[in-house]
């Protein structure tokens, strides 16, 4: 595949199809890719860079403009107990929610931001061309990627709506799993970029240190993690794409999972002037 030269910049670089993909194409929410481990698929999505026209990140009246500057890969759904097991070590599923034919499509959980980086490290040694490109998403790529060009509190519109997300609407759910529980990862409809399940189900780690404010002005040291997206027990409110919390790195709880992103090599410049129509998907 290739792309005309003024819209390079969007694609990947020196990466289509990737090395670690096992089969790749294009739908319409744009490139995919598979990456396979022992026989199970992990699908991923091409993040397109924003170029300078950039997004707004967080809640009306707290907004920053930000930049993603460079594309990356990112897993259509949050990782699944049948692939963690397939590429931890010993093949342990810590989760909670393991029982019934679904289980291997629940997403995995129980799991903390120490363990999702050491996971990381055992896929590049399932996988050596993932080796340096295996990361957690930023908070920055994690909200772009949920908004999927969108301005709403979620990528369908401003008000939940619990047929595409699995969160607790009513406010009776029960840690113990009696009331309410994780759901398998495609059971609801893809945002507009193909991402499931960015909103509800496990909130996700992000890469980055907890820092109060999305600006960071003063802070750092945290031995916080940030996480999004909200999960099946908490308060849909709690699943909009802006919201985000920080939790101790070390954590393990059944409300915490994660997903994967891998770089793309360095990036062809954005043009600094857009045509009348912007940046089209």
């Amino acid at each position: 595949m290739t792309w005309p030269a003024a819209d390079r910049w969007r694609a990947p670089v020196a990466d289509w199809p990737p090395l670690w993909a096992s089969s790749w194409g294009s739908d319409r929410r744009g490139l995919w890719a598979d990456l396979i481990v022992n026989g199970v698929t992990q699908r991923l999505r091409w993040i397109e860079p924003s170029g300078p026209e950039g997004f707004l990140m967080g809640d009306p009246g707290e907004q920053l403009h930000k930049m993603v500057e460079s594309g990356f890969w990112l897993a259509d759904t949050p990782c699944t107990q049948a692939f963690w097991v397939q590429v931890a070590e010993l093949q342990v599923n810590p989760s909670q929610f393991q029982q019934g034919d679904e289980a291997g499509q629940r997403p995995v959980e129980r799991v903390s931001w120490d363990d999702a980086q050491q996971w990381l490290a055992r896929l590049a040694q399932w996988c050596p061309a993932t080796a340096g490109l295996a990361a957690l998403p930023t908070e920055v790529q994690w909200e772009y990627a949920c908004r999927a060009g969108t301005t709403t509190a979620y990528w369908w519109g401003d008000e939940f709506d619990q047929t595409r997300a699995n969160a607790d609407v009513v406010g009776d759910r029960d840690l113990d799993g009696s009331k309410g529980a994780t759901t398998p990862v495609k059971r609801h409809a893809p945002n507009p970029w193909g991402l499931h399940d960015m909103h509800g189900n496990v909130w996700e780690w992000c890469d980055d240190v907890w820092r109060e404010r999305l600006d960071g002005v003063g802070e750092g040291g945290s031995s916080g993690r940030a996480v999004r997206g909200g999960s099946w027990f908490h308060h849909p409110g709690d699943a909009r794409s802006a919201v985000r919390y920080g939790w101790p790195r070390d954590d393990r709880i059944l409300l915490h999972g994660f997903r994967f992103a891998l770089r793309s090599p360095s990036p062809v410049p954005a043009p600094e002037v857009f045509g009348p129509e912007g940046r089209a998907r």
